[in-house]
């Protein structure tokens, strides 16, 4: 709770609303466990790996993607420089575009990782701590319940996956609508 008031104070968020959604967030056991490194000794393997996104499946989706987003993807390009083929690539790699976003609420992941970082590997702890308060930056600009969005056991949403530190810096209402929706809008 000391963590909610510091961070209501430096935000100038409603301290109320900042600790009544963190008495609400929940450990969760998988968050902790899968955010652990594969064993030691685990070989990795480039074709394998290769294998998981180039295929037939995936193609098609990058495909119709690209054909229903064409507008958007030209924009963006247009305005930062970003070719299509980036775009299209990271969002197939990281949600199969929009397929597989994560099911974790994010305020969970983040306080998991923030306050039970697990043993065995580096802590990291600073870093989701850093990404929780962002998570309630980018609620309280985009008017959201920090208990509603949802994402992977690491805190990431929406088709590109950014963290709620990268949302606040790179997101962009690129269809003018007033909102930033990377999850439900491809003109992310």
């Amino acid at each position: 709770m000391a963590f909610g008031a510091e961070l209501a104070e430096r935000r100038g968020l409603d301290s109320s609303w900042v600790q009544a959604a963190l008495q609400r967030a929940r450990f969760v056991p998988s968050v902790a466990r899968f955010i652990m490194p594969p064993p030691a000794g685990t070989a990795k393997n480039w074709a394998a790996y290769r294998g998981r996104f180039v295929e037939p499946t995936r193609i098609s989706k990058g495909a119709a993607f690209w054909r229903a987003n064409e507008k958007w993807l030209k924009l963006a390009e247009e305005l930062y420089g970003v070719p299509p083929e980036i775009v299209v690539g990271i969002v197939g790699v990281e949600t199969i575009y929009g397929q597989q976003m994560g099911n974790f609420r994010v305020i969970d992941a983040l306080a998991t990782l923030a306050f039970d970082f697990p043993t065995g590997r580096k802590d990291r702890s600073a870093f989701f701590r850093d990404e929780l308060e962002n998570l309630f930056v980018l609620c309280n600009s985009e008017g959201l319940d920090p208990l509603q969005p949802k994402g992977s056991f690491a805190g990431a949403m929406g088709m590109p996956q950014f963290m709620p530190s990268s949302f606040n810096k790179y997101a962009v209402d690129l269809d003018g609508d007033g909102h930033v929706d990377l999850r439900n809008s491809p003109a992310m």
